[in-house]
């Protein structure tokens, strides 16, 4: 498995997620936003916007498939990090890896 989602698995089991709609209603809380690849266009724009604006970073290099996957959830397209640690490893990775968009 990858180490960005193992790191996201971890996160997950650590309590400090957050998923869908429940990102847009505390976007000050999220540190750091995963975006699936194949979830809709409109989708995208309302997150894209919304991390624009309070300066969130992001990326878009996963499929819902493998968020749902790693997560043990069905149908995960947008996952938002809640703890700065995590956020921080997560930016490590996928600067290393090129993943990171935001």
């Amino acid at each position: 498995m990858d180490n960005v989602l193992s790191l996201l698995g971890l996160a997950y089991r650590a309590n400090k997620l957050m998923f869908g709609e429940t990102c847009l209603d505390n976007m000050q809380k999220v540190k750091f936003l995963f975006i699936a690849l194949d979830a809709s266009d409109k989708t995208k724009e309302r997150y894209l916007r919304k991390c624009e604006y309070f300066k969130i970073p992001y990326t878009l290099k996963y499929s819902c498939e493998q968020l749902s996957t790693t997560l043990g959830k069905n149908t995960v397209k947008i996952v938002g990090i809640t703890d700065k640690g995590f956020k921080d490893s997560l930016i490590k990775k996928l600067e290393a890896k090129e993943g990171l968009n935001g």
